[in-house]
């Protein structure tokens, strides 16, 4: 892989004193910091299953569009190739590109102030987001999470089903029953949860794709899931990483909807789904595992984990549950 990496930078930098450093996130795409002449950069090398040229086409639109819109923070910005193209193509068919640096460090999630910070964030990307619309050169506008079994090429109904029926590690009952209660369940409210209002939505603002300096969120990251979908979809995923984050503090999801109020409300629709898609968001991550399963990664312990997560986040909800309605 490394190859593949100085490849990619040679397209960027005649120089050879070049360092490539690890960087501490990335599972789906190869990523590292490279600094070339005392200088630093991002070098990413796309997964060859889940990046094509068309969606990486609608993340360089999406990112100029966001970078001119005076967000309260940055985001990564693509820089040109020496030949002036904005990616680049290896002989294999992948794709890599070299992104701006950006200092700082994951944000802290321990009091409703982090709470409340980490709302503001996805309220006021999802309110920009909003009001993105596609130039005529955009033929991919993303998968969306709502479409189960196309999140990764690898993860059709009948692989999905495969897997299940030859578990390549021990999966628990309780994880199996789970996944199968919320297969159906989401199943069940297809068609509702399509009628809900559908924007560009980022599907992964975590703390881990976030930048803080100072307490203060300065970056969002990673818009490598990026795809027209239900628009309540961003605040649910980053409501239950608030959720996970704090063993299920009432407060801290108290503080993190009032920080998303300051950019963005949602109705009483939306609300009402937030069991639906809930379950939604982690049966669609399981699959995205299942294809790196198959593409070869080992994903026994991601897995586990958003499994047992699908398990807490619904008793959880079910615990605060009040006449067909979640109450904090």
């Amino acid at each position: 892989m490394a190859n593949e990496l100085q490849e990619i930078i040679s397209h960027y930098f005649f120089s050879e004193n070049t360092v490539i450093s690890p960087v501490p996130f990335g599972l789906t795409n190869t990523t590292c910091f490279v600094t070339v002449n005392g200088d630093r950069y991002v070098v990413r090398h796309y997964n060859r299953y889940t990046k094509s040229q068309e969606s990486l086409q609608l993340e360089l639109e999406v990112s100029s569009y966001l970078l001119a819109s005076g967000l309260s923070f940055t985001i990564p910005a693509f820089l040109p190739t020496q030949a002036g193209e904005p990616f680049v193509t290896l002989p294999d068919g992948t794709i890599g590109a070299l992104m701006s640096y950006i200092p700082g460090t994951a944000p802290s999630l321990q009091d409703p102030d982090d709470a409340f910070a980490l709302g503001r964030v996805v309220g006021e990307l999802g309110a920009k987001l909003s009001s993105y619309k596609p130039s005529a050169t955009i033929q991919n506008a993303g998968i969306p999470f709502t479409d189960l079994f196309r999140l990764h090429p690898l993860a059709d109904a009948e692989q999905i089903a495969l897997f299940w029926e030859n578990q390549p590690f021990h999966v628990t009952d309780e994880q199996k029953r789970s996944y199968d209660e919320a297969l159906a369940h989401v199943t069940a409210k297809r068609e509702v949860l399509l009628a809900l209002p559908r924007q560009l939505v980022h599907h992964d603002i975590l703390i881990y794709n976030l930048l803080s300096v100072n307490g203060n969120i300065t970056a969002v990251l990673d818009f490598d899931f990026l795809a027209m979908d239900i628009s309540f979809l961003e605040f649910v995923i980053s409501f239950n990483h608030v959720l996970q984050m704090s063993g299920g503090s009432s407060e801290m999801a108290a503080a993190f909807i009032k920080g998303y109020q300051t950019f963005r409300t949602f109705s009483a629709e939306e609300w009402g789904q937030l069991q639906a898609l809930t379950r939604l968001y982690h049966v669609a991550v399981l699959h995205i595992y299942i294809g790196q399963h198959a593409a070869g990664k080992d994903i026994s312990i991601p897995f586990s984990y958003i499994a047992d997560q699908l398990i807490e986040r619904v008793n959880w909800l079910n615990e605060h549950e009040r006449n067909g309605s979640i109450e904090l």
